[in-house]
């Protein structure tokens, strides 16, 4: 299944994969929300998904998705070449991290090797990750849940929002909206913009 809320994309890529006779495309979501209906009806082996789109998001369909369907094969498909963003997705469960920028050719050989059970990853991701590891950044000690609503706050949702499209409740997001700020020491919603936009994790969500 391919989700992505851009339907060129869909179209260019459904084309590109089926000229493997070993694949095919056999469901296509613009939402998270459409997606996660899908996959109750519909047997699928690997999801191809991007991170930014309306409604509910990447993140939460991410984890929604992998709650219901464990053995699920979700593969992230994004313009996002941010190792934070990757690590976070693959926290959440994801089999795979790739960028738009890669070859096409390289998509179909990422989702053979996720059905042989490997993890493809971008190559500058993974290069990326490594450079995490070595560095102690504090948006790194966010858990997957606060990070996902840290990048909400900085693209200016509010609570109300938040609460609304991750199914919270608005006691429960300010509860994360105060752990947050505390865990990367920072006392507003401006903070948490500038904070975002030098670690390059903006529109995400």
């Amino acid at each position: 299944m391919l989700v992505d809320d851009h339907a060129v994309v869909r179209a260019g890529y459904k084309r590109f994969i089926e000229l493997d006779p070993e694949l095919q495309v056999i469901a296509e979501a613009s939402t998270g929300e459409e997606a996660y209906a899908l996959l109750e009806t519909t047997s699928i082996d690997v999801v191809i998904m991007d991170l930014s789109m309306p409604g509910q998001g990447g993140f939460e369909t991410l984890r929604r998705m992998m709650n219901r369907f464990p053995q699920l094969k979700v593969l992230i498909f994004t313009m996002h070449e941010n190792a934070s963003i990757a690590k976070q997705a693959l926290q959440l469960g994801a089999c795979g991290y790739l960028t738009k920028s890669m070859p096409p050719e390289l998509i179909v050989s990422a989702i053979h090797d996720v059905l042989a059970g490997a993890t493809p990853i971008a190559d500058s991701i993974s290069e990326a990750l490594q450079d995490l590891h070595d560095n102690k950044l504090p948006h790194l000690e966010l858990l997957p849940r606060e990070f996902e609503i840290f990048i909400r706050l900085a693209n200016g949702d509010s609570i109300e929002q938040i609460s609304d499209k991750l199914h919270l409740s608005t006691i429960t997001a300010a509860n994360y909206q105060a752990s947050i700020r505390k865990k990367l020491n920072l006392n507003s919603t401006l903070d948490l913009y500038q904070y975002a936009r030098q670690h390059g994790l903006l529109e995400v969500s």
